[in-house]
């Protein structure tokens, strides 16, 4: 049986203080380049014997922590879904296994949350966008939300507030085309109340309620 040839850590020093990266020389050599977390995690210093198979582990750690850290780098600019953050760093060219782990991780640590980013989603959506329910779920399914979540958030939207935002909406649009004739006002209308997600029935009935509008207005001229 062959004998594992042990190596020896002979250096380790930090190129700037500005990086929190440290170079890892091994009988010598500046063989690879580790975070602080792998550092901290191995135990690293100098003196330390080393073997292959520890230094490929180290390679394997040192991979898997730039994964992890590119992944809090994109998730301190702005909340993503789990497909999101998958999304990137598939294609950063991280392999599948390091980016499942990462995902785990992440989510254990609360820095990844699809059901609260979701609803917090739908709240900023209703209250600048005026999104109606079908926009709301197919724009969450879109970014990879799993449709029980979905599902089971617009489940709390009624028709009373899906009627009370399509009529807020509708209001800052009529003001805009409202000298228009009405046949113009209702196609106009109409189809952007569609493009916001809103059902047709809902549609119909504020189509109705500014019709009365449009023609009490007129009827005053």
């Amino acid at each position: 049986m062959s004998q594992v040839k042990e190596r020896k850590i002979t250096q380790i020093e930090k190129p700037s203080s500005r990086t929190k990266r440290y170079n890892v020389y091994v009988d010598g050599e500046c063989l690879l380049s580790v975070h602080e977390d792998v550092l901290v995690k191995y135990r690293l210093h100098k003196g330390m014997e080393i073997d292959e198979k520890e230094i490929h582990a180290l390679l394997e750690a040192e991979e898997y922590n730039k994964a992890k850290q590119v992944a809090l780098r994109y998730l301190s600019y702005s909340p993503r879904t789990v497909q999101e953050l998958k999304s990137y760093l598939n294609r950063k060219g991280y392999d599948g296994g390091n980016t499942e782990r990462v995902i785990h991780e992440l989510e254990k640590l609360g820095f990844l949350n699809d059901l609260e980013y979701a609803k917090a989603w739908v709240e900023e959506r209703k209250r600048h966008k005026g999104y109606g329910k079908k926009r709301l779920r197919q724009e969450l399914l879109k970014k990879g939300i799993a449709l029980l979540i979905v599902d089971g958030i617009l489940a709390d939207m009624d028709d009373d507030e899906q009627r009370r935002l399509a009529i807020s909406i509708a209001e800052r649009r009529y003001s805009r085309i409202c000298g228009e004739p009405w046949p113009k006002i209702e196609r106009r209308l109409g189809n952007y109340l569609v493009r916001q997600g809103y059902s047709m029935s809902i549609v119909y009935e504020v189509l109705h309620l500014f019709r009365i509008r449009y023609e009490e207005e007129k009827g005053n001229e």
